[in-house]
């Protein structure tokens, strides 16, 4: 019987990954091309041939696992079943978290590959001795990489808190440099771009939308006004001369109360419908049952067979009703209606809303009369009274949770709210309101509506209930 041939021994594939902190090239020497040299050399003795090189510039052990693209794509190919052995230089390379290095160790595990670290031979998976290695290499390497992250984080905060830099001129947001202030640097204004963040705010509190907005600074300032920068300027505290815990870090260009009102109305800002449909209350009404923002839409009807024409109809509805069948309202509510019905009835609309927040702050300065103490005092002798069985358990214990309930209350709440300035609604209701409407466009009607009111409130049958103003 003629035996067969015996196979060829298989050719590992490896997979080189090298990887170095701008600071350690600098400093060290470490460069990826010298690792990648001596992995490559690796390879060739040992017999393996190299199917990728991964590589992690820039980027340090601190760096969160997430964040290292070249670990991604190398797994990527792990689970592809397209390596079988991964070359590093050293475990510091690999990792030095040792959370990070046992997620990164399940998947290989599964997919039956294993890792080398060419300098240290007494690294390794296979033996006790080299599993106690490890974890002793990756538990000293986590302590250094907190240790050392504890110390920046003093520093960066000890400069924060002094208001010293902490990063370059490239790094700053529209309208801020690098200066000098009392003989230091400091971050100041920059008078060059100071016109274009106070353009930038004045336009978007008055139009009230992210894209016109964009396109404004590019049309007027002629510069590459990206959604990036908006983003930043809108969500940056920078702009109020706050960063982290220092609320003089730097010059405001707004003051707390204009922040809070650019938040509010980017909260509630929306995209302009590619239809080109404009809706005016989009985000402004909440559907009475279930409490889901209602989402405009629109159709086109014929309102006249001889000649074809159309008209286009706006409404709200209830998608969490309409689309997810998990609400029962499902009407469609007019914009027509809501709109006509604002405009005859805004000066009583706020008056009520007026007397409403009047009771709000009462009912809180009530609230707030009741002390703790003397809250704490009826429980007391509550509990006197039920010593001594002048009261049932049943009484007791309804009082006590009253009492209790009530005690709670009183040391969770907070302040009375300020009294808001609704000047520009007194403003908008001692002029002609319909004259004045009837010569606005549809978009500044939406801004229009948008700049006083905040909440339109609905009963279940789908007529407005009340309005809450900013």
């Amino acid at each position: 019987m003629l035996e067969k041939p015996a196979q060829p021994a298989k050719v590992p594939r490896a997979a080189i990954y090298i990887r170095v902190s701008t600071a350690e090239q600098a400093i060290h020497g470490k460069s990826l091309q010298a690792q990648l040299e001596y992995l490559q050399s690796y390879a060739d003795d040992h017999g393996m041939v190299v199917v990728g090189v991964y590589a992690d510039e820039g980027q340090t052990a601190r760096k969160e696992l997430k964040k290292r693209k070249a670990i991604h794509r190398l797994l990527a190919a792990v689970q592809r079943r397209e390596i079988d052995v991964i070359l590093f230089w050293r475990m510091d390379r690999w990792f030095r978290s040792v959370s990070d290095f046992y997620k990164v160790q399940d998947v290989l595990d599964a997919n039956c590959c294993t890792w080398i670290s060419t300098s240290e031979p007494n690294i390794n998976m296979e033996t006790r001795d080299g599993r106690l290695n490890l974890n002793l290499v990756l538990t000293i390497g986590q302590n250094e990489v907190d240790t050392t992250s504890e110390r920046i984080r003093f520093t960066v905060d000890s400069m924060i808190k002094n208001s010293r830099i902490v990063w370059g001129d490239h790094n700053l947001p529209l309208g801020y440099r690098i200066g000098e202030a009392n003989g230091r640097k400091c971050v100041v204004k920059d008078e060059t771009q100071a016109p274009m963040v106070e353009e930038f705010y004045r336009y978007f509190t008055v139009h009230q939308n992210k894209r016109a907005t964009v396109l404004h600074m590019q049309e007027t300032f002629g510069i590459d006004f990206s959604y990036s920068m908006l983003r930043t300027m809108l969500t940056s505290e920078f702009y109020i001369g706050k960063y982290r815990s220092n609320s003089n870090y730097c010059p405001a260009y707004l003051t707390a109360d204009q922040w809070q009102q650019i938040q509010q109305i980017s909260s509630r800002n929306v995209r302009k419908p590619r239809s080109g449909r404009i809706y005016l209350f989009t985000g402004l009404i909440r559907c009475p049952l279930c409490g889901q923002k209602l989402a405009g839409n629109g159709r086109m009807s014929v309102v006249n067979r001889k000649t074809g024409e159309k008209r286009s109809y706006s409404y709200y509805r209830c998608n969490r009703a309409m689309i997810d069948h998990c609400c029962s309202f499902t009407h469609q509510v007019s914009q027509l209606l809501i709109e006509n019905y604002l405009l005859d009835n805004l000066a009583p609309l706020f008056a009520d809303y007026q007397l409403r927040m009047e009771q709000v702050a009462k009912e809180k300065k009530k609230r707030q009369s009741r002390q703790p103490e003397k809250i704490r005092a009826e429980i007391e002798r509550l509990n006197y009274l039920y010593l001594k069985e002048r009261v049932s358990f049943d009484t007791y214990e309804r009082e006590y949770q009253r009492l209790d309930s009530e005690l709670n209350a009183a040391l969770a709440d907070t302040p009375p709210p300020t009294s808001q300035n609704t000047s520009h609604i007194e403003m908008a209701l001692q002029g002609d309101i319909h004259k004045i409407y009837d010569s606005l466009d549809q978009e500044h009607r939406r801004s229009f509506w948008r700049g006083i009111i905040r909440e339109i409130h609905l009963t279940a049958d789908h007529q407005v209930d009340c309005v809450d103003f900013i």
